[in-house]
Order: structure tokens, then sequence, then C-alpha cells
């Protein structure tokens, strides 16, 4: 799990350190202050290190540190989808580009660097030690959800993606894959039932795959095309399946970017029920959000000592980008929907004592 991530000269970011919860994390700010380049960094980093653990436990192999360079470099790639690698530094002035991500044992920590200049090379400053993690059988995954579901999509998806130049992220290859595998039965079912139920209690059914088509088992309907479903039932759908077929487990991280989208203020409800859930179950997710609704009811959800959530604000200041966290959503420093709201209330107060004194 991500513990620390330290940017520096990467897009939008000069210098910034992050500190993140093994439970839930809210990153909030305006268009533009990098809520979605961060949580595609810390995806980027969190999956090519999965992947290293993966060769390691079952193939006791160490990744050396040229493998480490190629994978790192071609999965920002893939992520990010720049003309080319130096791109992605902050602009020709910062000349490198350098990123720390350290989990929440020190040793495992991963460093890499590169230069404007660069096309399709990163420098490996430092490599995780997996020694210390004898004993595990098998590694968590790293789950990305990005703003548009896939489960419309992905019929054909994985072939289209390997064989041939389409515009999407590896994002989205990612989720589908993931996706591709069964649910489970039997005792491993039985474990993760109970936060299965109710997702599946919103969707009044049960997501399943059928020769590479998803369909949602309506209790009222039937069987329905996955087209027929509400986009953001879609993505409780999604949520759903990969509880079910072990996508998502305990020491998973889920990235989301802006869950609220599609879903009124009572299904997001239903939505934190879940989500709080999860990081009981050792799930850590790290989201991003302008909805204020969603902020104030995870908010509600840490007053009543329900979960603990790590707050980080991202905002501009004078050019430089200025990085606020907490443990309460109070601890931030400008929270725009927040400020929107109650300029809006102003105005329509406005509004109404116009009228007045014009009756």
């Amino acid at each position: 799990m991500l513990h620390k991530l330290n940017i520096k000269n990467f897009t939008v970011f000069s210098d910034n350190q992050f500190e993140f919860s093994p439970g839930i994390n809210m990153i909030i700010g305006e268009n533009g202050t990098g809520k979605s380049h961060l949580l595609y960094l810390a995806y980027t980093i969190d999956y090519v290190w999965r992947e290293a653990l993966q060769i390691y436990l079952s193939e006791h192999k160490i990744k050396d540190k040229e493998s480490w360079q190629r994978d790192l470099a071609e999965k920002l790639k893939r992520v990010f989808r720049p003309q080319r690698l130096g791109r992605l530094c902050r602009s020709k002035n910062k000349q490198r580009a350098e990123i720390t991500m350290i989990p929440f044992l020190a040793e495992l920590a991963t460093s890499f660097s590169f230069y404007v200049t660069a096309k399709e090379k990163v420098k490996l400053e430092q490599s995780p030690s997996f020694k210390s993690l004898e004993g595990i059988d098998k590694p968590a995954n790293s789950v990305f959800f990005p703003t548009k579901e896939v489960l419309s999509f992905y019929p054909g998806f994985i072939r289209a993606y390997e064989e041939r130049e389409i515009a999407f992220s590896a994002i989205d290859y990612d989720l589908c894959k993931i996706l591709t595998a069964a649910p489970l039965k039997g005792k491993p079912f039985q474990k993760i039932s109970s936060l299965v139920a109710p997702l599946e209690e919103i969707l009044q059914g049960k997501l399943v795959l059928e020769f590479n088509n998803f369909y949602l088992l309506s209790n009222e309907y039937g069987k329905m095309e996955i087209s027929l479903i509400p986009e953001g039932l879609r993505k409780i759908a999604m949520l759903s399946y990969l509880i079910s077929n072990g996508g998502l487990t305990s020491s998973s991280t889920l990235f989301w970017d802006e869950p609220e989208l599609n879903l009124n203020a009572k299904l997001q409800v239903k939505l934190v029920d879940s989500l709080v859930a999860l990081a009981k179950a050792g799930i850590q997710i790290i989201l991003t959000t302008h909805d204020l609704f969603l902020m104030k009811e995870l908010s509600l959800r840490v007053e009543a000592g329900e979960t603990k959530i790590k707050f980080i604000e991202l905002l501009h200041n004078n050019a430089e980008h200025q990085v606020i966290q907490g443990d309460d959503l109070t601890d931030l420093f400008k929270i725009v929907s927040l400020e929107a709201a109650l300029d809006q209330g102003d105005r329509g107060q406005e509004i109404y004592y116009q009228e007045m004194q014009a009756q």
C-alpha cells in the first residue's frame, strides 16, 4: 500500500510531498491542480511495484535495474500518453523530474528520475527490497476506476488494445484484464459476500459475464445488456464484480477518479457505506472529487467514528502548487465547492431582497 509520494518537477507539481492513510484518502482541488495526474502517477508506480513483487514471489526472481527502468517508462507512457516521456517534466526550466514512492515498509521504496529531453527512458535511483515480504503468497491488485466506466466497451477491447493502435490509456486495459476473472465461489466467496451484498442491493441485481459480454441479472427485468443500465450504476456493478472475482482484496489499492459522477445523493450515501466497509476490510482507497455532498458525507463518517480519512487539498499559489493535508475536512484551507455553494446562496438572497424591495 502507498504511504508517501514525493514529486518534483512532474507535470503541474513543482516540489510536493503527499502522505496517505491505509484506509480512505480524498483528494480535492480546482480543475488543473493535478488531482487526476496525482492519481495516475501513484497508480503507475504502484502497478509496476506490485508486478515486480508478483515476479519475485512466483519465480523467485529480482527484477534488474534495466527492467525496472523499462517498465516504469513504458507504464508512464501508456497511462499518460505523452508524445515523449520528457513532456511529463514540469517545464523546460525544470530539467529533471524526480519521483519517490514509499510504501508502509520503508525498505520497499522506489525512486526514479528522468530529464525533459527523455524520449522513453527513466533512471532508477532506488529499487525495493522484497526480502522483508517473505511468506506472502500473492500480492493484491492495484485497481483504477477512471471517470468513464469500461463495461460497455469491454467486448473485444483487450484484443483490440493489444493488436491495434487505439486512443485509450493503459488504465482502461488494466481494468478490463482484471474483470476477466470469474467470480469466486465456496468459502472464498463467503468471506467477501458481506461486501458484495449491499452493492447488489443498490443494483437490484447481479453482474455476470457471458460470452465476453457483461449483463445485469435484474431482480425485476431479468437479463439486461449492460448498455441499458445507467452509467453510474455500471461503476457500482464494476465494484461489485471486482470484489466477487477477487480483483479487490485486502491490501489492494483502489484509485477512483470522481466516484460521484452520475450518482444521485442517495446513492452516494450508499456508496460511502461500501467504501467504509472496504477500508475496514483492508483495502486502501484513494479518490478524487469535486462534489461537496460526497465530501460532507465522508466527513460525517469521520465525525461519527466510523472510519479515518486523509483529506488532501491541492492549491495554486503564485504559480506553485501547495498541498494541504489533514484528518478532517475542516483542516483544509479552501474548499472550492463550498465557496461556490455559499456564493450561490448569497446570490439567491440578493435576488430575493431585490424582489421584496420591488414590491
